[in-house]
């Protein structure tokens, strides 16, 4: 009975120690994926910090880009007011040249119908 007993015990330890070693197995299997799964985790967290990083930088160069077009588009708008008020005054300039020279040919007819020998045209 006692030699049954003792067989059936290490039987149940034979047992025992191959369950131990299934779980400790499974746990270093486990403890591998953790730590895979760690390092998968920091590398995705630095990438997204790197992608952070590289969309603050772009929004930081579309909004000086912006201000410096808005900048532009001042100084467009106040040459183009300017070339409009030139454009007005010469044309005004001009048109004052046109009655003055009118007037001169007119005047330089009259003149030129009143000299002696003056042919009529």
């Amino acid at each position: 009975q006692m030699v049954a007993y003792t067989r059936q015990l290490q039987s149940e330890r034979a047992s025992l120690l191959a369950r131990l070693k299934a779980l400790e197995d499974e746990r270093n299997q486990l403890s591998s994926q953790l730590r895979e799964r760690e390092q998968e985790f920091n590398d995705m967290a630095a990438s997204l910090s790197e992608q952070e990083n590289a969309v603050r930088a772009a929004q930081e160069t579309a909004l000086q880009k912006e201000s410096q077009l808005h900048l532009e588009l001042e100084q467009c708008r106040l040459l183009h007011s300017q070339t409009e008020q030139q454009l007005q005054q010469s044309q005004q300039q001009t048109n004052r040249l046109r009655v003055v020279s009118e007037a001169a040919v007119k005047q330089i007819d009259s003149i030129l119908v009143r000299l002696p020998g003056a042919s009529t045209e």
